[in-house]
């Protein structure tokens, strides 16, 4: 099985006055006054979603942030951007912080995507795909799964023997393989999620987006380490000068393990495979 996973994708379109009276009005500034909106340009989110076609997997996982402040026309403009991906392959998806910015944008998120639960498992397979959902509307960038989510990861992956994938979108570790953080833009809960993960061996490997700069990293557990991977923003655009630009990520699954990782990363007009391998050149 081919899983093509993206991630970070943040289609932007300015707010406008009335849309800003919450937590969007910050997001606006650092967007739109201090410049982080060109981080992000169409041309790579095209060039992503024409990548991911020529890629042909049979499954599109997608780890959050297609939005950057989650207004309907975000929306709207997520939704037709990624329709080639979601009409031609199966689709799975889980929000970002950024697609739950404020309080009315879960409804939104869920009427255009879906509704998503703490806890979800899906099977393609031989495999037991789980879904963590940890984002919710927060003033500042925080995530959790909290003791009931935590409790529903724990019973699912206690309750079949199947290799397993963990998806959600905050890092567990960062890419030195230190606990992520700081505390404001982290989710308060990775420690256990990361305990409960390598407490099942069926658990083959995690990943996830948040970080923009992609890094492939592990968590220490008997017998062998667990991967954790993040491919990176799919939306980054095409910044050489600084070393950075969109990737995303194809994994080769045969009916027990993870046997390929290729990585993908945009050179300014299409996607290639990474030179020297996957995370060779990081960033």
């Amino acid at each position: 099985m081919r899983v093509a996973h993206i991630t970070d994708i943040h289609v932007e379109r300015v707010p406008g006055v009335s849309q800003c009276m919450n937590k969007r009005a910050a997001g606006a500034v650092n967007l739109y006054v201090l410049g982080r909106a060109s981080h992000f340009t169409r041309a790579s989110q095209e060039a992503l979603v024409a990548a991911v076609v020529a890629a042909e997997p049979d499954l599109v996982l997608c780890t959050g942030d297609l939005t950057a402040t989650a207004t309907e026309a975000e929306f709207l403009g997520a939704a037709e951007l990624l329709a080639p991906l979601r009409d031609r392959f199966d689709w799975l998806v889980i929000p970002g912080n950024h697609d739950v910015y404020t309080d009315e944008s879960v409804g939104r998120f869920a009427k255009h995507f879906g509704v998503v639960a703490p806890v979800r498992v899906e099977r393609r397979g031989t495999w037991d795909l789980v879904l963590v959902n940890v984002c919710h509307p927060d003033w500042l960038s925080r995530g959790w799964l909290g003791k009931g989510g935590l409790g529903e990861l724990e019973a699912a992956l206690a309750a079949g023997e199947r290799p397993a994938m963990v998806a959600l979108h905050y890092p567990l570790r960062n890419r030195h393989g230190e606990r992520y953080g700081p505390a404001t833009r982290a989710c308060s809960d990775a420690e256990a999620i990361e305990a409960i993960c390598t407490r099942h061996a069926r658990v083959r490997w995690v990943c996830h987006g948040h970080e923009h700069h992609g890094f492939r990293t592990a968590a220490p557990r008997s017998g062998d380490d667990l991967p954790i991977l993040n491919p990176g923003a799919g939306g980054y655009a095409f910044l050489p000068e600084r070393g950075r630009t969109a990737h995303f990520c194809v994994y080769e699954l045969d009916d027990s393990a993870l046997v390929g990782v290729e990585r993908q990363a945009f050179g300014g007009e299409r996607f290639a495979p990474e030179t020297g391998g996957a995370f060779a050149t990081g960033g």
